[in-house]
């Protein structure tokens, strides 16, 4: 059964808006809500309206069900944006979620291959996103065939996955240069004392760029001279705590004070840390993109994910066991953190400049 309207106002694009001294820190009811497609049942046609509105509460139970309590808000979001994606692409063709397996499985694969409208780069996506979207939706025709909402097979299965190497793009930046980089980020300025705090932080703390961005003044706990940043539902449903180096935890505390002047006792628990400076959205919590903008203008990375390489392989350069760059990032398997690691040392060589000296290597000047 499809629908009898296929409006949408949702754009199909999914992407949308160490230790400190190493790195530099200076101080400074569950129902039937998917329209029934049980074989032999009777019951009314809803308008287009209600129609529409079942299937995206159908798709706020699934999250709820299986992801809202259990895994982290980063994994909620995106599959909710996953689903959102291709339910328009669908639309576009004259199908919903509800039509029939057949029918959408092909065009499940060709929106799964494609790069979101306006991406700089060429060709289709990297297999890990493939893989991703298609075990989200996977994951939500699986929920609603338990839940006797859909009756037809899972479209997702007549899908192979893509190879992937794992941690194939893990890429690590080097702590001088990124030291150097961000010594030379202005701070006289709101919006520049803003990037280089949340930098510092992204990189003294290994989260990712939707841990960071939920972050609100109620995760700020302040001891002494020591500030202990709490990340809510982190991958797996974790809560994870960092506590800040001294001198880190002056820098975020200035630039909390910059922005929301010397009211911080009063401060409602609510207030985002990191907040936008555009016309648009002046003063509310920038998002994950917002984050990668900033990697971009300041380290020339735009992937936010780099920072967290970063964090794990500088603290193996610092010496950390990896049980202890296990639990910072909140990894369940030793295993994983150790296919990690090796990833980001693969193109590292102890004796690079051993082996420099040793051919004598010269500086050339033009």
């Amino acid at each position: 059964m499809q629908l009898a309207s296929r409006h949408s106002t949702v754009s199909p694009n999914i992407h949308n808006e160490p230790r400190a001294e190493a790195l530099g820190v200076k101080g400074y009811q569950q129902g039937p809500l998917f329209p029934a497609l049980l074989a032999n049942q009777q019951v009314s046609t809803p308008g287009p309206a209600q129609q529409d509105d079942r299937i995206v509460h159908t798709v706020e139970e699934w999250l709820l069900d299986k992801y809202a309590l259990t895994q982290s808000k980063c994994t909620e979001t995106t599959y909710r944006d996953i689903v959102i994606s291709l339910r328009t692409y669908l639309q576009e063709r004259g199908l919903d979620l509800d039509s029939s397996a057949n029918e959408i499985a092909s065009n499940i694969q060709r929106w799964a291959s494609l790069r979101a409208s306006g991406s700089k780069r060429q060709g289709n996506v990297a297999p890990s996103t493939y893989n991703q979207r298609i075990a989200a939706i996977s994951s939500f025709y699986r929920w609603v065939i338990e839940k006797g909402i859909y009756t037809d097979s899972n479209p997702t299965k007549q899908l192979a996955r893509a190879s992937v190497q794992k941690y194939a793009h893990a890429r690590a930046l080097n702590a001088q240069q990124v030291s150097v980089k961000l010594k030379s980020i202005d701070r006289s300025t709101p919006r520049a004392l803003r990037d280089y705090t949340l930098l510092q932080v992204a990189l003294n703390t290994g989260r990712s760029a939707q841990e960071l961005a939920s972050l609100t003044w109620r995760n700020v706990s302040i001891d002494g001279e020591i500030v202990t940043l709490t990340f809510e539902r982190c991958k797996g449903g974790k809560t994870m705590y960092s506590s800040l180096d001294v001198q880190l935890s002056k820098a975020l505390l200035t630039y909390l004070h910059t922005i929301y002047s010397e009211q911080l006792d009063i401060l409602a628990a609510s207030m985002p840390l990191w907040v936008s400076f555009s016309d648009r959205t002046y003063g509310q919590a920038i998002g994950s993109q917002t984050i990668a903008d900033i990697c971009e203008s300041h380290l020339g990375i735009s992937t936010v994910h780099t920072l967290r390489h970063t964090f794990a392989f500088t603290m193996d350069q610092l010496g950390a066991e990896a049980s202890t760059i296990q639990e910072r990032l909140g990894h369940e398997s030793r295993a994983t953190t150790n296919g990690y690691l090796d990833r980001l040392k693969k193109a590292h060589n102890p004796y690079a400049s051993a082996l420099a000296r040793a051919f004598g290597v010269e500086e050339v000047r033009l």
